[in-house]
């Protein structure tokens, strides 16, 4: 199910990976976190994926997006996990971070079952 800057995919046991593009507007935070979290409660998922593929790096701004949509994933009982991430952007990220991220990560959909 495509929209405004990402792809949001059903993919088994109530799980979604979300596939953002190049165009995702993450200004719009609001607006678009109202609609992933709708998308996710109508397809009763428990588990968002979160593609970090095409992310060379990710900057401040882009992490405190993707803390927002974790917290709000949260909220419905959702649990958000980053995957795909590449090693540029864990090492920019672990020289910026205070805190714990609000998502997890692995790296893919796939690990959680891998013992």
């Amino acid at each position: 199910m495509s929209s405004a800057g990402f792809h949001l995919t059903p993919i088994g046991s109530n799980d979604f990976l979300l596939e953002p593009s190049h165009n995702l507007d993450i200004g719009d935070h609001d607006g678009l976190i109202l609609e992933i979290i709708r998308r996710l409660q109508d397809g009763k998922s428990r588990r968002l994926y979160y593609d970090l593929a095409d992310l060379p790096v990710i900057d401040l701004v882009y992490y405190a997006w993707l803390n927002r949509l974790a917290r709000a994933c949260r909220t419905i009982n959702v649990q958000m996990v980053g995957i795909h991430m590449q090693p540029t952007a864990a090492f920019a990220l672990s020289h910026t971070l205070t805190e714990p991220p609000q998502f997890k990560t692995a790296l893919d959909a796939m690990e959680r079952d891998r013992g």
